[in-house]
């Protein structure tokens, strides 16, 4: 099909399409070509479709053609219009995953979608290139499709009889420049054909980018070639976009699948009716671990999330539960957090052993790039669990982690600056981490910060700190034995499968309820509401409908919270802080909407007190003095403080007396004995006074206050 017959075929349609379109005009320097839109208002130029799949280039250059005629007819002539390109969307039947472009697909149109794991500078792309005649002055535009094969236009300019073959020059003044970005996108693992394969990525240069750095994209464009050797017939394939989405989340694609069954609806209502369903579906989300329900509702209500809340400025503030688990060996923690990484696509895993901060996070790097100075920017394991759960194994293995994630947990942002760029990335996910005590085993002697070795900032950005601990006993161990045993037998009969559906009073359960259940549960006090907008996809209208607290909800949170503080008045420890309370409120809107419920009620508060005081009584307690110390979490307990003051006193009195600021361990032991401390109690706060700086030995026998 040459020209001519495109535009006796489609032109008359195409200028009416357009006139409707051009109501608005185009942002960002371009015009969205929509096929499916075009098709539905006039079927019988359906075969438009196969000629831009198969001819995009050519297809392109026509359109654009078009628009511009129309364009001027209607606004009139306008220099702009030299920016504007076509970006052709909703193309039918070319919707490809990225393992399957190959070699077939050079000059034809394709859509796939993928993750952005690398991303370069946004550059000046020479768009419509002006050449010049140097013999005769003939000036040519010629739109430029491949980066890496520049035309090298002839005159051919008929002039006094003769045709003039002089090579053109091209003309860099005067030409049109649009911006451009190199990015790499990775096929995601929930589109892999086998999971157990290495995801393919393919090279993506987007035209007239603003600078997107993250994200699951949607992209459409032409898969061109470039040479990889100069003198060799062999090339690279890449693909030349103009458009590019965020990909609607899994969740909102489960959304609608959800609102358009209403069986499915129904039997989600039915289930959230069920007295016991937060349970239930807790341990069914954890089935390979035995025991530690509260741990498991804990985990379970964090992939439910709380209630969207912003700021006047319209900054989200944090609707996600930070979970820190602490175990023994042979726990099963990683099975833990691999079950949730595999829970919905973003969610992401990474163990600190082979993940390095910048992994986690985001890093800039410089790296080969085709068209920039080679700075990139490299998005980590929170910024591709955005809106999802970041599950970070073995936490503690290497300290530059640390200061990497601290940022990432507290605002959900990530901002890096170097090389030029400077980004700030979206990293807004829960996080499930764990790790192993620093001596392999827990002991109880130690405080939990001392023994995990993570900063005390970075530790009181997680809502809920679980240790889970390995005590044998053995009625617990047969009941854990039986239950494995069991698991493994009944997978036998049901296909091998571990996760096998169970039956609540009659509903059948199964992987894929439990994902709708969830993301049913995150969405539906406002789903009903919006239905409409949703099936419209016009998600950027939806208006949010979160459950909001009750005033018996309220007055329980508000008693437990003063009541506690109380117990911190005077010279006692602190129980519980501000931040505590927080995190109260957050899992009482989760425990809510994981009933289904608009409300939080009483109940719901009593469920989110009932997991927060689990986590402060196995890690704030202090045996010691008998009450609840958050510093026993972060730092120094009141009464190690108590003994370490007490025994200060004691070794400056000596040393006032003797005047030669030496105190003889023989006599600390004596008055410290006589004001109530024993043996070992001495012994362990002069080591711990020794640790901090506080105190030295000048020589042996004798201790010194360190000035």
């Amino acid at each position: 099909m040459d020209e001519e017959e495109f535009r006796g075929l489609f032109e008359d349609k195409l200028k009416l399409f357009i006139k409707e379109e051009l109501k608005n005009l185009p942002r960002n320097n371009i015009f969205e070509f929509d096929i499916k839109k075009f098709i539905e208002k006039f079927p019988e130029a359906c075969e438009i479709n196969d000629i831009i799949i198969k001819k995009p280039k050519f297809a392109e250059d026509i359109i654009y053609s078009i628009f511009k005629e129309t364009y001027i007819e209607i606004y009139g002539e306008d220099e702009k219009i030299e920016k504007i390109q076509i970006a052709f969307k909703n193309p039918m039947g070319c919707y490809k995953v990225i393992e399957d472009i190959s070699a077939e697909d050079v000059n034809r149109l394709v859509k796939f979608e993928g993750n952005i794991i690398k991303a370069g500078k946004v550059c000046a792309l020479l768009k419509k290139a002006c050449f010049v005649c140097p013999k005769c002055g003939n000036i040519k535009y010629i739109n430029i499709h491949n980066y890496f094969e520049l035309p090298e236009p002839i005159c051919n300019r008929e002039k006094d009889g003769e045709i003039c073959r002089e090579k053109m020059i091209l003309d860099y003044d005067e030409s049109t420049y649009i911006n451009i970005q190199e990015l790499e996108i990775q096929q995601p693992i929930d589109l892999m054909k086998n999971p157990d394969d290495p995801p393919r990525s393919i090279k993506v240069f987007l035209e007239n980018s603003k600078g997107i750095y993250s994200g699951r994209v949607e992209v459409i464009g032409t898969v061109l070639r470039k040479k990889t050797r100069k003198n060799l017939p062999v090339f690279e394939i890449f693909v030349r976009s103009n458009y590019i989405n965020l990909s609607e989340s899994y969740q909102r694609i489960e959304v609608r699948d959800i609102i358009n069954n209403p069986e499915i609806i129904e039997i989600l209502d039915e289930l959230g009716r069920k007295k016991n369903i937060i349970d239930i579906l807790s341990n069914y989300l954890i089935y390979q671990i035995k025991g530690y329900e509260i741990v498991k509702k804990a985990i379970f209500l964090q992939q439910i999330k709380g209630a969207f809340k912003f700021l006047p400025d319209g900054t989200p503030l944090r609707r996600d539960s930070h979970i820190l688990l602490i175990t023994d060996p042979g726990i099963g923690k990683t099975t833990m957090l691999k079950r949730i990484s595999r829970l919905f696509p973003q969610n992401a895993y990474a163990s600190v052993t082979t993940a390095t901060g910048g992994g986690l996070t985001a890093i800039v790097t410089r790296e080969s790039t085709e068209i920039s100075d080679g700075w990139v920017v490299k998005p980590g394991v929170f910024v591709k669990a955005n809106e999802g759960t970041a599950c970070i194994d073995e936490l503690t293995v290497d300290k530059d982690v640390m200061k990497y994630i601290l940022e990432a947990m507290e605002s959900q942002t990530i901002h890096i600056s170097k090389g030029g760029l400077n980004v700030k990335l979206p990293a807004r996910c829960a996080v499930l981490a764990a790790c192993n005590p620093k001596r392999g085993r827990f002991d109880r002697n130690l405080t939990v910060i001392e023994q995990i070795d993570i900063p005390a900032p970075l530790l009181s950005r997680f809502d809920l700190i679980f240790p889970l601990k390995d005590i044998p006993n053995r009625e617990t161990d047969k009941e854990i034995a039986e239950y494995i045993l069991k698991a493994h037998y009944e997978s036998a009969k049901k296909d091998y499968q571990i996760l096998a559906p169970i039956e609540v009073d009659g509903i059948v359960v199964d992987e894929k309820i439990l994902k709708y259940y969830i993301i049913y549960a995150r969405n539906c006090a406002y789903i009903e509401e919006n239905r409409a907008l949703y099936l419209d996809n016009e998600f950027s209208e939806v208006k949010l409908k979160m459950p909001y607290l009750t005033n018996e909800a309220m007055k329980l949170i508000e008693n437990y919270y003063l009541e506690m503080r109380k117990l911190g008045e005077g010279d006692n420890p602190i129980p519980i802080t501000a931040r505590q309370l927080e995190a109260i409120i957050r899992i009482s809107e989760m425990h809510a909407k994981a009933r289904l419920s608009e409300k939080v009620e009483k109940k719901d508060a009593e469920e989110a007190i009932k997991i927060i005081d689990y986590c402060l009584k196995e890690i704030a307690y202090d045996p010691e003095s008998g009450t609840l110390d958050l510093d026993k979490i972060t730092g120094t307990p009141k009464s190690r403080r108590d003994k370490m003051d007490l025994l200060l006193d004691i070794i400056k009195e000596i040393i006032d007396e003797r005047g030669d600021n030496l105190a003889p361990e023989a006599e600390i032991y004596e008055r410290a004995k006589a004001k109530g401390m024993d043996e070992k109690d001495i012994e362990r706060t002069l080591e711990y006074l020794r640790k901090s700086g506080d105190i030295f030995t000048p020589r042996y026998g004798f201790y010194s206050i360190l000035e």
